[in-house]
């Protein structure tokens, strides 16, 4: 499950260093060639709570093979591609079957292990695994595009997808499918209204940067968006079969990871785009250098967020995220005070230092919390909606530190007069660490559920030979500091 994440964040991390290749080899334009990124985007984003409900009613583990499979085939397609609308439906088509699989390898895992220490550590692992795509994208794009090119990289998470299906098909254990027909119902309207509803707030967040916030072009796609997600929830509130559940967001914990992953991932993203455009542009990094600047935050992360896993049944996840993100707002801080002629070491090295020390805690934190209230049943849905809210962040916090950089700098601004801009967008990553600090200071509930699920209660009653539940229940609630249940 791990290994999905993983190949998702490759894919994503690897495309970006090579973009200018790209563009050269396949030819786009220069207005065309954020296709290549927001095609993916899109389609994650709007597949995301299709193939989480999917997975509810016809079984995670099929629904996981499908879509890595999905995946490997076009990203196969994509090495080969040589046409910008053939690559830009191939990139779109991948971020389909990433939508299917990254919230049903979490189902997986969370239904697999209960509330506790084993899920926080599968958990971890989950989140742990992204910080390793991080280190090998950035330098699996630096080096095969530097040498045998970037079609190679399409071909290796092609070539490592198909592996992770085979494995998915012969390791993960068959799941007992208890639905019947009437469970398997689709809300085909509810899909369409939200489908349509999140792409297009998506593309607006997109492409407002580059077009206009009030432009025709981008305010007639986000007044459908709108339009589409009210319409969403009339209908889920309505239908007897939702594909989203309405009373899901009676859950303080989900809301608050929702509010606060967005904040993170808008972070996140800003950073590094605006740090590889001063590597870069500033300070005339070539790509395999600004690849190699990053590697210290994936690792960092992994040790990160193995020393918080096992901080979690000790101290509140709360006050964790509170402290990540005081290290996150700092980042941004000491990242604004980067010059034409810093070197790496001075401020780029520790800014990326607190960016993971901050990062790491959050969004462990966040993933943890997000699925803590979820019924088993409920898994998949609860995961996708996650994951929406993190892909809304991705160009969000883009967007927004995109439009105060171009406030400062000029249209023909070139090298170091690019740098007030860039300061700029980084005291905008730092305001929006300090959004994510309110939203978790007002919004996580100061206490965390680390009691076994009613659901494993009441299988453990049965292999107890039909003990009362509640009496095991109460048992429970005091049964040690992790509250697992020995019977």
């Amino acid at each position: 499950m791990s290994m999905a994440q993983m190949l998702d964040i490759i894919n994503v991390a690897s495309v970006t260093i090579t973009l200018p290749d790209i563009m050269r080899d396949v030819g786009y334009r220069v207005d065309q060639l954020q296709w290549v990124t927001s095609a993916y985007a899109l389609a994650y984003g709007a597949f995301l709570l299709i193939g989480g409900r999917l997975g509810d009613l016809f079984g995670h583990r099929r629904i996981y093979i499908l879509g890595v499979a999905w995946f490997s085939i076009w990203a196969l397609v994509n090495g080969f591609a040589k046409d910008p609308i053939v690559m830009s439906v191939g990139r779109a088509l991948q971020g389909m079957g990433a939508g299917f699989t990254i919230p049903s390898a979490l189902a997986i895992l969370t239904t697999t292990y209960p509330v506790g220490p084993e899920r926080t550590h599968a958990l971890a692992l989950f989140g742990g695994s992204a910080a390793v795509g991080i280190v090998v994208g950035v330098l699996l794009g630096g080096v095969l595009g530097s040498t045998i090119g970037w079609h190679w990289i399409f071909f290796f998470t092609a070539i490592l997808g198909f592996i992770l299906a085979v494995l998915g098909f012969l390791v993960i254990p068959a799941e007992k499918n208890e639905s019947t027909a009437e469970d398997r119902r689709v809300d085909i309207m509810g899909l369409t209204s939200f489908t349509l509803g999140i792409v297009a707030v998506i593309y607006y967040l997109s492409e407002s940067p580059a077009k206009g916030w009030s432009s025709a072009s981008t305010l007639a796609p986000l007044c459908v968006g709108i339009a589409s997600m009210a319409a969403f929830v009339v209908i889920e509130w309505k239908i007897d079969y939702p594909i989203m559940p309405l009373h899901i967001w009676r859950s303080r914990r989900l809301v608050a990871s929702c509010l606060t992953i967005v904040s993170l991932s808008a972070g996140i993203n800003a950073m590094i785009f605006f740090t590889s455009l001063t590597f870069q542009n500033v300070q005339g990094y070539s790509p395999m250098k600004t690849s190699l600047c990053y590697v210290v935050n994936g690792i960092g992360a992994i040790i990160t967020i193995a020393v918080v896993t096992k901080m979690v049944p000790y101290v509140r996840t709360k006050i964790i995220m509170v402290v990540g993100w005081l290290f996150f707002i700092a980042s941004g801080i000491l990242f604004a005070q980067i010059k034409a002629d810093s070197s790496y070491w001075s401020i780029a090295f520790p800014a990326l230092i607190l960016n993971f020390l901050g990062m790491a805690p959050v969004w462990l934190c966040c993933q943890i919390n997000s699925v803590a209230d979820a019924k088993s049943e409920e898994q998949g849905l609860v995961g996708a909606v996650y994951n929406v809210a993190l892909q809304v962040g991705i160009p969000l916090g883009v967007a927004i530190s995109n439009v105060i950089a171009n406030s400062r700098n000029a249209p023909d601004a070139r090298g170091p007069q690019l740098l007030p801009g860039y300061q700029a967008a980084f005291y905008s990553y730092a305001v929006i660490g300090g959004m994510g600090l309110i939203i978790t200071i007002l919004l996580t509930p100061n206490h965390d559920r680390i009691r076994a699920q009613e659901d494993d209660i009441s299988e453990i009653a049965a292999m107890a030979g039909g003990e009362d539940q509640s009496k095991i229940f109460e048992e429970s609630k005091i049964g040690g500091s992790n509250n697992r249940v020995f019977v």
